[in-house]
């Protein structure tokens, strides 16, 4: 991170992390299990039958008090479409409640959804007393589900999904950046925000403190005032009876790192230049070592990089097990790091709200090795006086290995397939170097063939930059090795060709009279000065 930092620093106007998107779970402990529900009804409530209609009559109860909450409060109440964007749809309510600066619930939205449920069984059980014991089976039914859109004074906009049947699945959507916006406001604190990022602030210090300190404890306090308030109602007897308090989880959390830039064209240039360096050289031993794992040639889980795109933009992702890496630009303003987990025991945490400390540590550890690994393909700047240090033959003993120049064509092929982030953790063997040399660059045996392969491998390892996988048959590229065939791809793609090009298969139109641009002005003079040095070059 910090050479990241020290890369960019001139263009960077400020950096700050936080959590972004999270998705938590609340349980009832005391109904999660059948035992529970009956000792819950038969002991507490008195209830000797168990049957359908007792289990109904609790949701009957929830749905009039919602119905009359939402009635009295004059809150609209409506069954959610298929194919409406519901947060794009209750947007209007939300902005008039900020313009109001009002706080509470807004909108409530139902729909049948798939959720747990109890189901009494066909027959009872005898206890040796002679009694029944009824039985219960817990399976996945449809039934409603309410989603209460609401503004909180600490929190800011979240949404609360509470299920109507036995145990009454609650789960919460809030944001972090939402988080950090109300309390900098409560603390006097100007800044401005796009979307979901603070682009501009007054005092940097304060927003990464702010950030800091959104804890499980300040989480839980406000999820458990909504639960009480918009939850189903219980007496207290049946709380003194049973364990009806609910315990907060986090199945999926998203930590994000942003960059703030002055200008928008350096988040363009470093983001298509970082995703391109790492779909070539981001392998899966790295991105194992990124996401805090150990290099192992076996590995259950994804392990892959991809470029895809996605609401108009094109996305960065690199995947390990149930979590993933993301890069990306929005609206070219700043650009983005951001970490999502959908099981945190992939990172040896336990799931528990009173645990978001340790989970920040952990992200941001994550988002640290992530950038230090896109500084140290970026930072080739420096590097071009290792062009003539590496065309220099090397002696081993009595063995005298020649020079990498960068112009073979037959290494820069090499080095291109050995940067290829396909390759697994295994590293590639020398018979599928050769296949993938074949296939791609359309060669044969006779123009490059086992022997040829070997004895460049055998250059390259001379001079420090491939190395054998753990003692086995295979071959991969070493830091040096991965810097250098990075510079020698990228003088050829960005320098060599462009030039080569435009000398042999180009000429610049005498007659061509530029508009009055100084962008196609400066463009047509450069042209006409690449010509002329070619034709001194030959003439001399």
């Amino acid at each position: 991170m910090e050479l990241f930092t020290k890369l960019f620093q001139t263009w960077l106007i400020f950096i700050y992390h936080c959590f972004d998107r999270m998705v938590l779970s609340g349980y009832l402990m005391g109904l999660q299990r059948p035992g529970q529900v009956v000792y819950w009804l038969r002991t507490v409530k008195g209830i000797e039958a168990i049957t359908q209609e007792v289990l109904s009559e609790r949701t009957r109860r929830y749905v009039g008090w919602v119905e009359a909450y939402a009635r009295h409060r004059r809150i609209p109440l409506q069954w959610a479409e298929k194919g409406v964007n519901k947060e794009a749809y209750v947007r209007p309510y939300l902005r008039k409640m900020e313009r109001a600066d009002q706080y509470g619930v807004y909108f409530i939205f139902q729909a049948s959804e798939q959720g747990w449920t109890y189901r009494p069984g066909r027959l009872p059980v005898r206890r040796p007393d002679g009694s029944d014991y009824p039985i219960l089976h817990k399976h996945r039914s449809r039934y409603r589900f309410y989603y209460f859109y609401l503004r909180d004074e600490v929190l800011g906009p979240m949404i609360v999904r509470l299920g109507t049947f036995i145990p009454f699945e609650a789960s919460y959507y809030l944001n972090g950046h939402s988080y950090v916006a109300q309390e900098l406001r409560r603390q006097g604190v100007t800044f401005r925000q796009d979307d979901n990022a603070m682009v501009a602030v007054a005092d940097v210090a304060q927003l990464q403190a702010v950030a800091d300190g959104l804890s499980g404890e300040v989480i839980g306090k406000r999820l458990e005032h909504w639960t009480f308030l918009l939850g189903p109602k219980f007496t207290v007897e049946d709380r003194r009876g049973a364990t009806l308090e609910r315990s907060y989880y986090l199945p999926q959390v998203e930590y994000s790192r942003n960059f703030i830039f002055r200008r928008s064209h350096p988040i363009r240039a470093l983001f298509e230049r970082s995703c391109e360096l790492g779909l070539w050289g981001l392998a899966a031993d790295k991105v194992v070592n990124i996401f805090g794992g150990q290099k192992r040639h076996r590995l259950s889980g994804k392990v892959q990089t991809t470029l895809e795109r996605m609401d108009g933009r094109h996305v960065f992702r690199a995947y390990g097990k149930h979590a993933w890496l993301k890069q990306y630009a929005k609206s070219w303003t700043f650009l983005r790091h951001e970490l999502t987990s959908n099981n945190l025991r992939d990172f040896g945490l336990r799931k528990g709200v009173e645990y978001l400390g340790e989970a920040r540590a952990k992200f941001l550890g994550v988002l640290d090795r992530f950038a230090g690994q896109q500084a140290e393909s970026l930072n080739v700047h420096g590097d071009f006086s290792f062009l003539t240090r590496i065309a220099l033959p090397v002696v081993q003993g009595k063995v005298r290995t020649a020079g990498i120049r960068v112009e073979d064509p037959r290494l820069i092929r090499l080095l291109e397939v050995l940067l290829h982030a396909s390759v697994g953790l295994g590293g590639w063997t020398t018979r599928q170097l050769l296949h993938e040399i074949h296939q791609r660059f359309g060669l044969s045996e006779e123009r490059y063939g086992l022997n040829s392969l070997r004895y460049d491998l055998r250059k390259l390892k001379a001079h420090g930059l491939l190395e054998r996988v753990d003692g086995h048959h295979r071959w991969r590229l070493t830091e040096k090795g991965q810097r250098v065939a990075v510079l020698f791809l990228l003088f050829h793609r960005r320098l060599c060709g462009p030039l080569a090009a435009s000398q042999f298969h180009h000429r610049p139109d005498p007659q061509h009279r530029p508009r009055l641009t100084q962008l196609e002005t400066a463009y047509y003079k450069a042209d006409l000065a690449v010509d002329e040095i070619v034709q001194l070059l030959h003439a001399a």
